[in-house]
């Protein structure tokens, strides 16, 4: 600040540095101000004989050339730094993310200009100005890593395209049991070898599984867990070598309506042993939607339904009723087929809806994918 001798001294070449190591980052940038930050005093300015610079007068150039070479928000720290640490926690609470796929003669290692816009107004957009495609060493293909080091990796795995969900369900015995689909993007893909984990906050494993027959189709997986939120790690590799790995926050649990419990809802197609889930629908003229009703007793009067609508909790496009049928001594079964024939593709929220007698009601809520064909 006083600019004594031996100031440090920040070259253009140090923030092209620091816009391309940010760029190679999965990282957010904020740039903390402390709000004291003064302002300089008298600079000596560059002579004719080409001595005496001291560089710019701003005392908070540097900030800015920070802020700008990573994409960064600048924000006041005050003494205590509350308001920026809140805002900083805010803004890192959610994001998109955004998959970038590279021409075939993309030069790899190279840094790119990289540019994010939105048609939503009034929207604040963040993104680092460039952007690195990191190359991979030839002749390595995809890491040399055992299958349970590619499920304990937060690495994320592209070259096989996965979808994957879980619903829970409640055993016999009232242990509950995640029931986890996979999906390759590639209908045509031939799966070597799947499993999945379920890991909790703190990064402990509760659970996994191994497909015994990675031909199934739809191919499914159990895993049993307490009731918590957790991560589901999804990795798989074909037969061609290629890597994928998909990853979802679940919720192990039932959701309660009065003295009964609601599994989650499961969406598929009806084929003559039940129903076989489905994650993405095209063509089919319905999906079938299902959930189990555990709890109650026999002959108690409950309305069941099932909606179709844009999101979690817009207006009905259509309701539709539920059949239920008892599947043991506390166990129902509640299945309804959603039309989607004469929908147009997009995502949809499919609801089941439980009421009681007294008016309480529970739901259990399901995502429906419909794509053109």
């Amino acid at each position: 600040m006083a600019l004594g001798p031996g100031m440090c001294e920040l070259l253009v070449n140090d923030f092209e540095r620091i816009t391309v190591a940010a760029g190679a980052a999965r990282a957010n940038v904020f740039v903390a101000q402390p709000d004291d930050l003064g302002t300089a005093g008298e600079r000596w300015r560059e002579s004719i004989g080409g001595v005496g610079s001291l560089g710019s007068n701003n005392p908070l150039e540097g900030i800015e050339h920070l802020a700008g070479s990573t994409g960064g928000v600048r924000l006041p720290l005050d003494a205590t730094g509350t308001r920026a640490l809140l805002r900083v926690a805010s803004e890192s609470s959610a994001y998109y993310e955004a998959e970038l796929v590279p021409e075939r003669d993309e030069a790899f290692g190279r840094s790119r200009t990289l540019a994010v816009r939105v048609l939503r107004r009034g929207v604040t957009v963040r993104a680092r100005p460039e952007i690195t495609f990191a190359e991979r060493p030839r002749g390595t293909g995809t890491p040399r890593l055992a299958f349970s080091d590619l499920l304990l990796s937060r690495e994320a795995y592209t070259d096989l395209r996965l979808r994957t969900a879980a619903f829970t369900v409640r055993q016999p015995d009232g242990r509950l049991r995640v029931g986890v689909v996979v999906e390759p993007a590639d209908p045509g893909a031939s799966l070597a070898s799947v499993g999945a984990v379920l890991v909790e906050v703190d990064g402990r494993v509760v659970a996994r599984w191994f497909a015994a027959d990675t031909l199934e189709r739809p191919l499914l997986g159990a895993m049993v867990a307490p009731p918590g939120a957790y991560r589901l790690r999804v990795v798989a590799i074909d037969s061609a070598g290629r890597f994928g790995a998909a990853e979802d926050v679940v919720q192990v649990g039932l959701t309660p309506v009065g003295p009964l419990s609601l599994g989650s809802l499961v969406l598929g197609l009806s084929r003559s042993d039940g129903v076989a889930p489905r994650l993405q629908f095209g063509a089919e003229p319905t999906a079938i939607a299902s959930f189990d009703i555990y709890g109650g007793v026999a002959g108690m009067p409950i309305s069941a339904a099932l909606e179709l609508a844009r999101d979690p909790d817009g207006p009905a496009l259509v309701t539709l009723p539920l059949t239920l049928a008892r599947a043991g001594e506390s166990r129902v079964v509640a299945t309804g087929a959603v039309p989607i024939g004469a929908v147009p593709p997009g995502d949809y929220v499919v609801r089941g809806v439980v009421r009681l007698e007294d008016g309480t009601t529970g739901r259990v809520i399901r995502t429906l994918r419909k794509v053109a064909r």
